[in-house]
């Protein structure tokens, strides 16, 4: 995150400390403090000059140097006004009509005025100790965006002069122990309560009172000042503690802060109780707090206590239309939707006519949503399409509890999240990740659909049937007489026959074509770039890219490096227009005209381990198919997911298209669906590629047990995704024409960093193996013994070698490694580990799918060598996103901008993985885990940074086996 808001002509920085925990803030000590910062006191006043003249006194006698601070007095319209009093103080008089009780606005009126840094607001009744401009300035010099709390004591003061109180010797505290002193005990009962408000607690802000109080101009000026618009007596300095506070402020309470009201303190007058009633019913509407309002269904306030910002992603507006709907109707409506409305889009016009008239309904980018709510508490982010039901957000709230931020992760990579307004703007402040000010929950979002309370469908453009239903049972209702009966039933006739025509119209395609009536979910095009330009001619080379909206239909629309056609037809030269190379379909390689899929959309997310023997057949009946939209989608893409199936069969006779059949057997691959080919088919194996039919043909398929299950759906993703996704379509037609199209296979650079000599020749034969075509291996040699010259004959791709003395610390030989290496892609490797042939791959393909920061392998596979046994753990927990998971330093990947972004690997002599890991969590990162297969964690029994005995790993364990055994995990 980069700092948007903080004023940096103001040194002191935003605070970095968690939740409201001002005891860890550094601060220097009031003995060793030097001020730097103007102040200016903001004095309101009305018709008190007594009074005024002794709280002048309290000023004259600061210890802060004199000539850095100012005193306005703001006069609340007094008459006489007031003119400017007798005191070598720097002070200057504003004076405002009297409207009223206009108390905020006097203070907002001495805050424009001020010429300091630091304000500090204090009542003209209120003597301040020596020492009290120093107690509150020396926060405002460590922090930027905290209200610090002074203190008072009620004495009755009269007959004390102003000379006495000028010339004292020694304190206030000390010239006024004789006289009947009280404190307000309803304050002392909020430090009791909140731990001198160090607690979690959500109102902290019922404790700010506005008499005696400090805050930086500029968080003053950020949150907006007093309301200026109150104009009764109470509730305008805990309505400004709540904007603070919401705002990412920090409460302090300084108790050397302390003053001495002139008066008993008493309880409020019958004016000042009615007035109090008045203003907390006007606060309900500003404090979004259970402790100031009732949030029962259908109430609805000025400053909603839940912004939920609503992600379209790539779908239909209808689809949007309805997640909007499903928000509305929640149980809690104390809220406002907020659709992020992407910039000319043409479609949100429609959208906005049903939703705009809703002053719940707000549309805009999603930056916006903050700065026209900054002051509610939670933002709720929720992607379109998922429909929660009525109890959505209170679950949400639920789920989140005392954390700053509670996030689900679901397929595809999107994810709905609540977080807390303060930790948010905190984070935004600084710049660091919101991880940083609090404890982040996971969850999972299934639990989230509340299935028994999910809004009836309704239609999204035309009601004519619910309400053709409506008047058709008052018209029954109306029948008095025969007459009546026969009018109703001939225009129930007519009606019914009206209706039974259009819907006859409308069914008629799907009639024609009954394979096309089922439902579709919808998937939208992918918006990603392809690596290089494309231009598609003809019904075959549009299907090709129909899950992509990067592929040009016109040779208007840009300048594409090649084009796609159906066939070398003659009179495709007119609308070609430049020589442009030109790849034919019908003389190209079968598989270049099979359909590719969207791998964000079609992949293994969420795969299941433990599944029922369930099989099914390839055919009309398969439940819940997928298809994209976009140009010519409609007929292109059917991808069912059944994860859940043990495998499925196909038997040859559905689609009766081949490369409809090979469509949807690679897509479903893909997705971790096992695929078991029962017949021999040349035609399917040329469309397909010979690798990825001869893993769908393998017999093992129908019995395979849990385990090979795995494997073999393993086996069959790999293939799929890297040779029929759309990236991996364009590469290869870009081959046919020698253009060289990396996108999809981007550079990837392993950092192997060792101080043991007598595992490098082992490692590199191993790293060599791996199958990756865009690859480098940066040996960074950590420390003496190795020899002059390395032997890297094994190694089939670059090798880049790095010496380093050995008090180099881990986290620093990493980063040198790091320098010189060639890769986008970062790959961190062990010396003593074994990787399978695959091992690179996978990485890269669950980076690309996921989309996230980091992705990696868990040690599901660990080989103990004291006990000579191979084990595997965690068994079926790969394949998730999770802000926290346990991952392998030895196998994982993170894209080198990314590290750089975050300061590159930590400089520590051990667990740098674990602090990566950390800092991308506490940056907002994503982070994938794939699965296990392909790694074998070798453990020795010493010397590692993860100490653990082996007897926790056994215990663990879900399977073992005696000896080493690669196979077990995948390397073969």
């Amino acid at each position: 995150m980069k700092n948007t808001s903080h004023n940096e002509s103001f040194p002191a920085r935003p605070s970095l400390v968690a939740g409201n925990d001002w005891p860890s803030i550094e601060v220097e000590q009031p003995e060793a403090f030097i001020p730097r910062h103007m102040v200016t006191v903001v004095v309101p006043y009305y018709q008190a000059p007594a009074q005024l003249e002794k709280t002048l006194a309290g000023l004259e006698r600061q210890t802060y140097p004199r000539d850095l601070f100012e005193v306005i007095v703001v006069d609340d319209g007094s008459n006489p006004p007031l003119t400017r009093p007798d005191t070598p103080l720097n002070l200057r008089v504003e004076y405002q009509e009297d409207q009223g009780f206009r108390l905020a606005e006097a203070r907002n009126r001495g805050a424009r005025a001020a010429q300091g840094d630091i304000l500090l607001f204090l009542d003209c009744d209120m003597i301040p100790e020596d020492e009290w401009m120093t107690a509150h300035a020396r926060w405002h010099h460590a922090v930027s965006d905290a209200l610090t709390l002074g203190f008072r004591f009620h004495v009755e003061i009269d007959d004390l002069s102003t000379q006495a109180i000028r010339n004292r010797q020694g304190t206030l505290r000390e010239l006024c122990k004789d006289r009947k002193s009280t404190r307000p005990e309803w304050i002392e009962g909020q430090m009791d309560r909140t731990a001198n408000l160090t607690s979690d607690h959500d109102d902290l802000f019922r404790v700010v009172t506005g008499g005696n109080l400090g805050i930086s101009r500029w968080f003053f000026e950020l949150i907006g000042g007093f309301d200026g618009s109150f104009n009764r007596w109470g509730m305008e300095d805990v309505e400004l503690g709540y904007r603070a506070q919401t705002r990412g402020g920090i409460l302090i309470p300084e108790r050397a802060a302390e003053c001495r009201h002139q008066g008993e303190g008493a309880a409020p007058s019958p004016d000042e109780k009615a007035s109090l009633s008045l203003q907390r019913a006007r606060c309900s509407h500003l404090i979004a707090h259970y402790g100031f309002r009732q949030s029962v269904p259908g109430r609805i306030y000025l400053v909603p206590s839940f912004v939920i910002i609503l992600d379209p992603l790539r779908h239909s507006v209808e689809i949007i239309h309805n997640t909007v709907q499903m928000l509305l109707a929640n149980t809690i409506t104390d809220l406002v939707v907020w659709v992020i409305e992407p910039r000319d889009d043409p479609r949100f016009e429609l959208l906005r006519y049903h939703l705009d008239p809703d002053p719940r309904v707000e549309f805009g980018p999603e930056e916006d949503a903050g700065k026209r709510y900054p002051n509610s508490p939670f933002r709720i982010k929720v992607p379109a399409g998922f429909l929660g039901g009525r109890r959505l957000i209170w679950m949400l709230r639920k789920r989140l509890g005392k954390a700053i931020m509670a996030v689900g992760y679901l397929d595809r990579g999107s994810s709905i999240s609540i977080t807390r307004t303060w930790a948010l703007e905190r984070a935004i402040r600084t710049g660091q990740p919101i991880g940083r000010f609090g404890r982040i929950e996971e969850f999972d979002p299934a639990k989230l659909i509340d299935r028994d309370s999910h809004l009836r469908s309704v239609p999204w453009v035309s009601p004519t049937g619910q309400t053709l239903i409506g008047r058709a049972f008052g018209a029954v209702k109306e029948i008095r007489n025969l007459k009546d009966a026969m009018r109703v039933g001939k225009w129930l006739g007519r009606g019914v026959r009206n209706r039974l025509a259009i819907y006859l119209l409308r069914a008629k395609p799907q009639l024609k074509r009954p394979e096309k009536s089922r439902s579709f979910k919808e998937y939208p095009p992918a918006s990603y770039p392809l690596g290089i330009e494309i231009a598609v001619a003809g019904p075959r080379s549009r299907s090709v890219f129909a899950a992509s909206d990067r592929v040009h239909f016109s040779m208007d629309t840009g300048d594409p490096d090649l084009v796609l056609v159906d066939s070398s037809d003659p009179a495709l030269s007119a609308w070609l227009r430049g020589d442009h190379p030109v790849v034919p379909l019908n003389a190209a390689h079968p598989l270049l005209s099979v359909p590719a899929f969207d791998p964000e959309q079609v992949n293994p997310m969420g795969w299941v381990y433990e599944v029922p023997d369930r099989v099914m057949v390839l055919g009309k009946s398969l439940p819940q198919p997928y298809k994209p939209t976009g140009p010519d989608a409609i007929d292109q893409v059917i991808i069912p997911i059944p994860k859940r199936l043990h495998h499925l069969v196909d038997d040859g006779t559905y689609p009766t298209a081949v490369v409809d059949r090979a469509r949807i057997l690679a897509a479903l691959a893909a997705s971790g669906v096992p695929i078991y080919i029962k017949n021999s088919d040349p035609d399917l194996e040329a469309h397909l590629g010979t690798e990825l039919y001869t893993a769908m043909r393998d017999d093992r398929i129908p019995d395979a047990e849990s385990r090979l299950r795995e494997k073999l759906s393993i086996q069959q993703r790999r293939i799929s995704l890297r040779t029929h996704s759309l990236r991996a379509r364009a590469r290869q037609i870009a081959e046919q024409v020698g253009i060289s199209n990396p996108i999809g296979t981007p550079d990837v650079s392993m950092l192997l960093c060792t101080r043991r000599p007598e595992n490098l020749r082992r490692a590199l034969k191993g790293l060599g193996a791996q199958t990756y075509p865009r690859l480098e291996l940066v040996l960074a040699l950590h420390g003496d013994g190795f020899p002059a010259d390395i032997d890297t004959s094994e190694v089939p791709f670059p090798v880049e070698i790095v010496r380093l003395s050995a008090d180099t610390i881990f986290g620093r030989a990493l980063n040198q490694a790091t320098e010189v290496a060639g890769g986008k892609l970062l790959t961190k490797v062990d010396d003593d580990d074994l990787y399978g042939a695959e091992h690179v791959w996978d990485l890269v393909l669950a980076r690309e799918f996921s989309r996230a920061d980091l992705v990696a392998k868990a040690a599901e596979f660990v080989y103990l060598k004291q006990a000579d046994r191979t084990l595997r753990r965690m068994k079926g927990a790969g394949e998730r996103f999770s802000p926290r998971p346990t991952i392998a330093g030895g196998a994982l990947m993170i894209a080198v901008h990314d590290l750089m972004e975050m300061g590159g690997w930590r400089r520590a002599p051990s667990q740098v993985d674990k602090l990566l890991l950390d800092d991308v969590t506490m940056a907002g990162g994503k982070t994938y885990r794939t699965h296990g297969h392909g790694y074998l964690l070798v453990r020795h029994g010493s010397g590692h940074t993860w100490e653990q005995p082996d007897s926790y790993f056994l215990d663990h364990a879900d399977e073992t086996r005696p000896g080493l055994d690669p196979a077990f995990a995948g390397i073969e």
